[in-house]
């Protein structure tokens, strides 16, 4: 157990308690209109998972089957309906399952939309939750901030603000700043939406700096399944209200079960 960053066990999700989640207006006037008939169908059932330290993997899955509910749900933004989830050996009970609790675990959260802050710079929008949560010196804080536009290689747009950077450097920005909070396991929902080629192709080995030179787990929520493969890391889907078992890109390339022949169907005729 003290090798593991993350493990679920019987995880339920309930569109009930999707009630007080934040997700964007059109997702959740889709999710709501399901509760309307049917509040008690759940969105995800007996969901298992576990990841190791240092260890990236990716969810994947068509639209609509919870994949960022589910990782909201590992971040404590939404509270599952029942089941159990331990961080790094520790089980949080389900009445104690909150993002405070989550964070003070050392897991970091990078949203679609980067979130980042419209009038705050580069270098400030990174520091803010250190300065909020009091994570040092300023000199520390500012080393701190440097690291990690270093990282993601932003330290050129430092002193611009959001609406000045391409989509692609919101991204690495938003990253950028979740790394500084030192995080243990750091969570990515669709990290590569929205990027041109370019971009995609500069930000991937970006992320997997952050294994390789600090043992950063990482979970990434993704439709983009070449990610598993250009990471090297194994891929795990949504299907049918549960979690498939994790699996090399390769394994699910060859196989005949009913997720390879939807969704590597184009990736197959392509090769």
């Amino acid at each position: 157990m003290f090798d593991e960053a993350l493990k679920m066990e019987d995880v339920h999700l309930a569109y009930r308690d999707l009630a007080g989640a934040m997700f964007s207006k059109p997702r959740i006037l889709g999710y709501f209109r399901r509760i309307e008939t049917d509040p008690q169908k759940e969105l995800f059932s007996n969901v298992n998972l576990t990841v190791k330290r240092g260890e990236t993997i990716c969810i994947g899955g068509p639209s609509g089957q919870g994949k960022s509910a589910l990782l909201r749900v590992i971040a404590g933004l939404t509270r599952p309906t029942r089941g159990n989830i331990y961080y790094f050996g520790e089980f949080i009970p389900p009445e104690k399952l909150t993002a405070l609790e989550v964070a003070k675990r050392k897991v970091g959260m990078v949203f679609q939309n980067g979130a980042l802050i419209s009038n705050l710079r580069v270098r400030d929008n990174i520091a803010l939750p250190q300065r909020y949560h009091k994570m040092g010196s300023p000199a520390e804080i500012e080393e701190k901030v440097n690291m990690a536009m270093d990282l993601m290689r932003v330290r050129d747009e430092a002193d611009l603000f959001p609406h000045m950077l391409s989509m692609g450097m919101q991204k690495r920005v938003a990253i950028a700043r979740s790394w500084a909070m030192d995080p243990k396991l750091l969570l990515m929902d669709e990290p590569t939406a929205g990027l041109d080629n370019y971009n995609r192709r500069n930000l991937l080995p970006l992320i997997d700096n952050m294994r390789t030179l600090f043992k950063t787990t990482i979970i990434i929520v993704t439709h983009d399944l070449m990610i598993s493969k250009e990471l090297g890391c194994n891929i795990c889907f949504l299907h049918r209200k549960t979690l498939t078992e994790p699996k090399p890109f390769d394994y699910w390339l060859n196989s005949d079960s009913e997720i390879s022949r939807e969704l590597f169907r184009d990736l197959r005729n392509s090769g």
